[in-house]
């Protein structure tokens, strides 16, 4: 495996700070209308858990895993079990989890930070995606027809 670029590591590093930040910070403005719904939230995290967890095991079985966005040396397309269904289930099950501690947290920081890890994993997922065309020939195709986090996206929303 090639050695990690300064800017695989940023991606990498800010990722981890919100990650850590939805695990760790203090409720800040209380949402009432949503303390009811802390034990769903608990179930939408672990499901979020579930789903990063089988498709980093997808990765891992293909030797394609890796946390830097720049490709493996000698990875392979995975276009099948949940990928088949998103490009980017890692990052879904991310994305359902952060969802989770937002609403289990009922604290409006926790959606600020969860719309932050859209964001970034949004732009994250764009430049994966740019370099995992210019390695496979196979890629653009897959993306046109495969939904980026979400299998019910709507076709204009998959870019």
């Amino acid at each position: 495996m090639k050695s990690a670029t300064l800017k695989d590591l940023s991606w990498v590093t800010v990722q981890l700070i919100l990650l850590v930040a939805l695990l760790v910070m203090p409720a800040f403005g209380l949402l009432p209308i949503l303390v009811p719904l802390r034990p769903l939230g608990l179930l939408v995290c672990i499901a979020g858990l579930a789903v990063s967890g089988v498709a980093t095991w997808q990765l891992q079985a293909g030797r394609s895993l890796t946390p830097m966005p720049s490709p493996r040396t000698g990875a392979e397309l995975l276009t099948s079990g949940l990928y088949r269904r998103v490009r980017h289930p890692v990052y879904s099950g991310l994305l359902l989890w952060a969802f989770g501690m937002a609403i289990s947290a009922a604290s409006i920081l926790h959606f600020v930070l969860f719309g932050l890890l859209w964001i970034f994993l949004t732009a994250k997922a764009a430049h994966e995606e740019r370099l995992l065309a210019q390695k496979f020939s196979a890629y653009p195709g897959y993306a046109a027809r495969t939904p980026r986090f979400f299998p019910f996206q709507y076709q204009n929303l998959r870019r």
